[in-house]
């Protein structure tokens, strides 16, 4: 009779450990940027001044039109001499939604605007981040 306690105290201890949701994997600025340096040392976060150009050339939120758009979020970064704008969602399925509604690329919970026609930048995208480009709205059912 012990052998089936011990078993029953096992599984119930593992089971109790696992969870039956799927946490989904997000990104934050700081490893994203970590991972775009490890691949490519020289790129750059682009300055924008507070000037009526720079207010024009700011990453915002509104100009995406998804909800879980991350306020303050939105960057300019120069990967080889040619800038991609960088937006992060609270959830994947909005940055693959934000990126299939412009026709642009998404990595987990970011979107990469600008990319499209520009190889180095679909380059970049792809070999660090495996971004995609998502054709459709199944795509984006996660």
């Amino acid at each position: 009779m012990k052998p089936i306690i011990l078993i029953f105290i096992l599984s119930a201890t593992f089971l109790s450990g696992c969870s039956c949701s799927k946490k989904e994997e997000t990104w934050g600025q700081f490893e994203i940027m970590k991972m775009a340096l490890s691949k490519e040392p020289s790129i750059e976060l682009v300055f924008v001044p507070d000037t009526p150009d720079g207010r024009e050339r700011r990453v915002l939120c509104g100009q995406y039109g998804q909800d879980g758009c991350v306020e303050g979020s939105g960057k300019r970064v120069k990967v080889r001499m040619v800038e991609v704008l960088v937006i992060q969602f609270e959830k994947q399925k909005q940055a693959c939604l934000a990126a299939l509604a412009i026709n642009q690329w998404y990595a987990r919970n970011w979107l990469f605007d600008d990319v499209t026609n520009e190889p180095v930048l679909i380059d970049f995208v792809k070999n660090v981040f495996s971004a995609k480009k998502p054709e459709s709205a199944e795509e984006c059912d996660f």
